[in-house]
């Protein structure tokens, strides 16, 4: 072997090599890491590190054994990974106080979300105390903050409309927790992580803006004081609904949650304003930090403003606006999901059962899309990793477990798991923290939450929803409809329109079920149809070869026809390119330049089967 050229001095690897000090003739080492070549004994390049995952690097024996045990043991709980390594001293203090905060905040955003899912307001603390902790000893994210989630509510609320009574509602919404959580930790054990792919940017931005419009007009009856509307299914059908028993409005509750409206706009601002601020370069006015405080609690400060002026307005000791009512006290009951009243009646009957398990699966998938997306993000911002199966398994056990306690369908949050960075969290113990702090609230202040109003729940819920209407979306789509090939969103404005619209009409199941259809059978078509492109050469970038439909001043010869295949050429799509090529062919002739020679590139090309391999036989048969 000839002398390399010498590498600059001061790197690794400043001397150069010859055949005398690296044995070629040593066999081959072949490991999970790579190829390996051992270097002789006089060699100066030093001994193989294997990576410490690398097979060969376990040691022989029982003591291997064990150590392959221990780190499959650890991989699937990582508490038991962390623990150990726990630093009281340092992290307790800001594990504790992250944890009580979130927890606050996590105790009215749930009450808001069981609303949305139109069960008892009591199930949505519940998802905020077994699910924290099962995922605080399974998951991999410090940060993640598991309880109940606006957009799991949406799917919850649509698989749970065609049942009137709100007991039925609330026992099912268990059921579909540990169906949607079954489904998460098999397919975590099975590593299927990458089912989530075909759920689309834009088919997640449709399918959320409809289920909002949903959510805005499903609350229109709490807002409005309508104790008294029928249960209507549909969004054509509520609406009716709304209209028809318009004359009961309660003006003061209607009046107390536009001003609830009012007074979070304006945390939302002071909140922006505050962050800006801080950011920038002191010194800071000393307010400025415990009012930055005060409007990431917002939902808070609603509910106890809200609950004083109940209190104080009450007639006797009736209040004068619909209220939330008796919740009862103290921590969830153990109860046997399908041993329900509810859940045993539709298990016998079979009604909607095939759809609650298709709405269950969705369910699963939308959450952990949602939960993942959420704590990928912290994780890059704070510089760790998380492992996508085992956060499946995670959530999965967490919901599973959770429905045994009343909960529904857990998820992660946007707005918490941000604010568990800001609050300074570091590890998975702020999640025992939360459990503490909303064991302790269920235990004695759920006879105050009696009095807090249906309209700012409502109100809460009107808001923050609001925020998750996306029309920008489909306009910056729109802005860029021109077909795919040529780097335009046509497809995605169009899968957006599918979610969207039947969502809104038809429901979730409808929406996500028919734009993953659409989106699947976008790539199959692509995969059996891949673009078939004739060549030119382009003198003025030196020659290189490009697509003569785009590059119009390509060059192209008399007599030659220079074809690109861009895609897979395999038994989907050989017929394609066969009957493409054969095109162009007859093309070439009819403009009058007949065509000798075929020059393929294949550059694009990254499978071949057998398929394609005898086509070409045949073709090349034909040819001669």
């Amino acid at each position: 072997m000839s002398k390399s050229a010498p590498a600059e001095s001061g790197t690794p690897w400043s001397k150069t090599l010859n055949s005398s000090e690296v044995d070629l003739t040593q066999e081959r080492k072949v490991t999970r890491i790579g190829d390996w070549v051992a270097p002789a004994p006089s060699s100066k390049l030093g001994e193989y590190q294997r990576m410490a995952d690398d097979d060969e690097a376990r040691e022989p024996g029982l003591r291997g054994a064990l150590q392959c045990v221990g780190s499959c043991v650890v991989g699937r709980i990582p508490m038991l990974g962390w623990l150990p390594q726990y630093d009281v001293r340092n992290d307790f203090f800001y594990d504790f106080i992250g944890g009580a905060t979130i927890a606050l905040i996590c105790l009215v955003q749930t009450l808001a979300h069981a609303a949305i899912a139109t069960t008892k307001v009591i199930q949505g603390p519940y998802c905020a105390f077994v699910p924290p902790f099962v995922y605080a000893v399974l998951g991999t994210s410090p940060h993640a903050s598991i309880s109940s989630g606006a957009i799991a509510a949406i799917l919850i609320a649509d698989q749970l409309q065609y049942f009137h009574d709100e007991e039925e509602r609330t026992e099912l919404a268990s059921l579909l927790a540990l169906i949607s959580g079954g489904m998460l930790v098999a397919m975590g054990l099975c590593r299927a992580a990458y089912a989530v792919r075909f759920l689309s940017q834009s088919l997640i931005s449709g399918f959320v803006t409809g289920g909002s419009v949903l959510i805005l007009v499903g609350q229109l009856k709490n807002l409005l004081g309508l104790e008294k509307m029928r249960h209507a299914i549909g969004v054509i059908d509520q609406v009716r609904a709304i209209y028809e028993a318009l004359p009961e409005t309660r003006v003061i509750g209607l009046c107390l949650g536009l001003s609830m409206i009012m007074v979070l706009q304006v945390m939302m601002w002071l909140k922006k304003y505050t962050v800006a601020q801080l950011k920038s370069q002191g010194p800071h006015p000393s307010w400025m930090k415990p009012a930055k405080i005060v409007s990431e609690m917002k939902e808070l400060v609603l509910v106890g403003i809200s609950i004083a002026f109940a209190i104080f307005t009450c007639n006797g000791d009736e209040p004068i606006l619909p209220v939330v009512g008796t919740i009862p006290p103290g921590l969830p009951p153990f109860q046997v999901p399908w041993r329900l009243p509810a859940a045993k009646s539709m298990l016998e009957t079979h009604f909607r059962l095939q759809e609650f398990f298709m709405g269950g699966f969705l369910v699963a998938l939308t959450s952990f899309l949602t939960t993942y997306a959420t704590s990928k993000k912290q994780a890059l911002q704070h510089g760790y990793q998380i492992d996508a199966s085992q956060e499946m398994f995670a959530l999965g056990m967490a919901g599973t477990c959770g429905s045994f306690f009343g909960s529904f369908t857990p998820s992660g949050s946007l707005s918490r798991t941000s604010l568990a960075g800001e609050v300074g969290v570091r590890t998975q113990m702020s999640g025992l923290m939360k459990i503490v702090v909303v064991g302790t609230s269920l235990k004695f202040l759920t006879p105050v939450l009696y009095y807090l109003p249906k309209a700012t729940l409502a109100a809460i819920i009107l808001r923050s929803t609001w925020q998750l209407v996306d029309f920008k979306t489909p306009k910056t789509l729109w802005s860029s409809w021109r077909p795919y090939h040529q780097g335009g969103m046509r497809r995605d404005f169009v899968v957006w329109w599918i979610a969207f619209v039947l969502t809104v009409f038809l429901g979730v199941l409808w929406g996500i079920g028919a734009a993953v259809f659409v989106s699947v059978a976008m790539i199959v078509h692509d995969a059996a149809m891949p673009r078939t492109v004739t060549l030119g050469r382009i003198e003025s970038l030196g020659n290189i070869w490009r697509d003569v439909e785009v590059w119009s001043e390509g060059r192209t010869f008399p007599g030659v026809l220079t074809v690109e295949f861009r895609g897979p050429l395999s038994f989907a799509s050989a017929d394609w390119f066969m009957e493409e090529l054969e095109r162009k062919k007859f093309l070439e002739a009819k403009r009058g330049n007949k065509v000798h020679v075929v020059v393929l590139s294949f550059g694009s090309v990254h499978d071949l089967d057998k398929t394609a391999i005898e086509m070409f036989r045949d073709l090349l048969t034909v040819w001669r």
